[in-house]
Formats: C-alpha cells, structure tokens, sequence
C-alpha cells in the first residue's frame, strides 16, 4: 500500500523533531562539559596560586629571618638599643607583607650577651600566610689581639733594653723601633720595623690587630668591689697598696669580693701597687700620670680567664726581677682563703716564704705602658704606645684565646643546627627543607 502523503508528511516531520532534540542534547553536553573544564582550569589555576603564593611567603617569611640577623650584626649594641617583640611590623615587599620578632627565651633582650634569641618571620601572600622561626646561638669570637703575648694599639719604642722571650711574637698597629736594644721575639708592625737588635723575624705591613673597646671595664666595675682610694696609705707622696692579700677571701679594705674583682677609682692620682699579693682582677680608674705597678708582685687571676689588671688609663710597669719575700715585708702572704698555690696550694702562719714576682694572667691598658726593671707578663695588651725599658718577659696563655674573658671578644649570633622550624598554632614542627643552614 502506497503511503498518503500526509502519512509522509508526518513522518518526515517527526524524524526533523528527533534529530533536533538530539542535536540540542549534544550540545548541552558540549556545552557542560566546556562549562565543566573551565571550572576544573579555574580550580587549578587557584590552586597553583595559592602553591605559588606558600611558596613566596615562606621565600618571604626566610627573608624576613635573614633581614633580622643582618640587623643585628649591624648593631653592636642591639641587644640593648632593642627589646623582645616585633622589630618590623607590616613591611611590604612585591606581593608579600611581613613581620618580624626576635625574643630571649632567658627573659629581657639584655639579660646576657651570651642569650640565645629565637627569630621569627611572619609573610602573607594573598590567602597564604607563613611563619618560619629559627633559634641563634650566641658564638663568642675572641679579639686577635689575643692570638699573641704583646699586642700594641700604638707604637713600640724599645730603647737600650730587652724583650724576651724567642719565638713569641709582638705586634704594633703602627710601627716598632729598637734602640740599641734586643728584642728576641718575633715582630709585626703595621707600619715600618726600623733599628737594629731584632734577633727573631720581622713583619712589615702586617693586618691591624683587634682591641677592647671602652665598654670592656663595664662587666668588672659592675661586678666588683670598690676600695676607695682615700683608704690606702700614702706612701712618698702616693696612694700605695702594699704588705697586703687581695683576693676573694681577703680584702684588708673591707668586705672580700668572692670573684676577687677590686675596683679603685684613682681621681687622677699617682697610685701604685707593689710588694703584695693579689688573687683576682683589680681595675685602675683613672690613675695619675706616674702611677706605676712596682717593686715585688705575686698576682694570679682568681677566676681562670679573667684579666688580672684593668687600666682605664696609663700606667708603668716597673716590677723587680727579685722574689716577693714574706720576711722583708713582716707580711704573711698565705694566710687562711688564700693559699699558695691558689686555690689548692697551702696556707700558714709563718713570714718564711717567698714567691716569684710576676703578673701571671692577662693586663690591658688602655692608655700608654712604660716598663723599667724586670717586668714579667703573660698577656699585655696595650691600647696606646709602648715604650720599653729594662727588660720585659712575656709568656703567652692560650687560655685567654680559647675561652677569652668579658670585653675580649665580639658575639656572633648563629643559627642553632636544626632549629629551623614552620611555626603553626600547633606545637612547631621540624621543616627538613630549612634544616640546613
């Protein structure tokens, strides 16, 4: 049977109506799944920001962490110029915004120049925020000054005289002259080595050595015991400690300091120490033009380190080659709390002994030195000039190199191995990838 044409009509009609709902679904799910690819771009494209803006924050956060260790490395006096809390508050850098906080776990900032601090960056970027901390541990870098027996900010000037001993050697951060004298040690000088009587080898335009700066009296007035000068007696005209034990068990002026640290401001006269024993640090403020270390000296440091002698000033070593002697002196030199050898030698009652003289220990003067007689030092640093006579010993202590005492060095403060760390609201967790610094 031959179809009519309105059965055709009609079917042709429906297929049209089929194949447009179809194209129509096509589309539609062309159009999700566009729709849906673009979601997926723009979810990643989020999320790739939001890995690159963790990453820049942590850049930055470390950042911040360096800027406060070079900030402090700027300021010697940064512990006290500064305190606990933020150092910088709010700082932009390209996309990023950071603080940064430094804090003594021990308590103030200046508690102690040996504190370690811990630092902590704080950086956001966009939604990210970082904070990484690290602890720095105070490192002590001894002055070089004390890499050798005799150091001299100024000039050395040696005339008809003799340093001993050979193979030490003696620097100047100006220049050093012999005068008819006999100079056994190795020399450095910055400048020019000019004379003769140089029996060890000669350094011209050597590097300029380190000294103390002024604060280096501090720490000692601070902790010793003060002996006003109006309570020594007046010797030729002078202030004179003499016949006398110094030291932590003995103080003939009054009160004993435990650490043997005695500090006398001289108000511009004349003192002068001599035929006495001394166990400890005794700091010179302010002494007059002639004041002078002589005759016979016994003097050890009663903490192992610390200097023996403190000059604020200038100062002559006149000290005799001869022993301290207990009977010229009608003087018992190792009474109860101070025996010889200290701390473990003997004490008696007698005025039968007699002791080597000589500075066993550390002296820094931060004026001028000149020497006559016999002197014998370990350590002399001098902030000024030198001017050598009679004959001067020297005997080098590693000690004060290797465990310099307060003001004799400068602190470096240097991250803790393994103290890096992500700081959270949760307790800190160990970051491996900043653990290596």
């Amino acid at each position: 049977m031959i179809p009519s044409a309105r059965s055709i009509f009609r079917i042709s009609r429906t297929g049209r109506g089929t194949a447009y709902v179809a194209a129509v679904g096509i589309g539609l799910m062309v159009s999700a799944i566009a729709l849906g690819g673009m979601a997926t771009a723009r979810a990643r494209s989020a999320a790739n920001k939001l890995r690159r803006d963790e990453v820049q924050a942590r850049i930055v956060a470390r950042s911040a962490i360096e800027l406060a260790r070079s900030m402090i490395r700027a300021d010697a006096s940064w512990r006290t110029t500064r305190s606990n809390g933020l150092w910088l508050s709010g700082e932009s850098f390209q996309d990023a915004t950071f603080d940064v906080s430094v804090e003594n776990p021990n308590g103030a900032l200046n508690n102690s120049a040996l504190d370690s601090v811990i630092v902590t960056g704080d950086a956001q970027v966009g939604l990210s925020r970082q904070r990484l901390s690290v602890q720095l541990d105070a490192k002590t870098v001894p002055l070089n000054c004390l890499a050798v027996p005799l150091a001299v900010g100024g000039a050395i000037t040696a005339t008809a005289s003799t340093i001993n001993p050979s193979g030490a050697t003696i620097t100047s951060n100006l220049g050093v002259t012999s005068v008819l004298a006999t100079i056994r040690p190795n020399v450095e000088a910055c400048a020019t080595i000019i004379g003769t009587g140089f029996l060890g080898s000669t350094s011209a335009g050597a590097a300029a050595r380190t000294f103390p700066t002024s604060s280096v009296f501090d720490s000692y007035t601070a902790a010793g015991t003060v002996i006003p000068i109006s309570s020594l007696p007046i010797v030729s005209l002078k202030p004179t400690l003499q016949k006398v034990v110094l030291g932590p068990a003995s103080n003939p002026f009054g009160v004993p300091n435990a650490s043997g640290i005695y500090v006398i401001d001289c108000q511009g006269q004349s003192i002068v120490v001599q035929n006495c024993r001394i166990v400890g640090t005794l700091v010179l403020i302010n002494p007059g033009i002639s004041a002078a270390i002589a005759g016979g000296v016994r003097w050890v440091p009663a903490i192992t380190g610390y200097p023996c002698l403190l000059v604020n000033g200038s100062i002559g070593l006149q000290m005799s080659s001869s022993n301290l002697s207990e009977s010229t002196q009608a003087t018992n030199f190792n009474p109860p709390g101070t025996p010889y050898i200290y701390p473990t030698g003997a004490t008696d009652s007698d005025t039968s002994d007699s002791y080597p003289s000589s500075i066993s220990g550390l002296v820094y003067v931060s004026g001028n030195v000149s020497t006559s007689n016999a002197p014998t030092v370990s350590m002399l640093m001098v902030g000024g000039a030198l001017s050598v006579g009679g004959t001067l010993t020297v005997a080098y202590d590693s000690t004060y190199y290797n465990s310099p005492p307060p003001g004799f060095y400068t602190v470096s403060m240097t991250p803790s191995q393994g103290s890096w760390k992500r700081v959270t609201d949760e307790p800190p967790q160990s970051v491996a990838a900043e653990s290596t610094r």
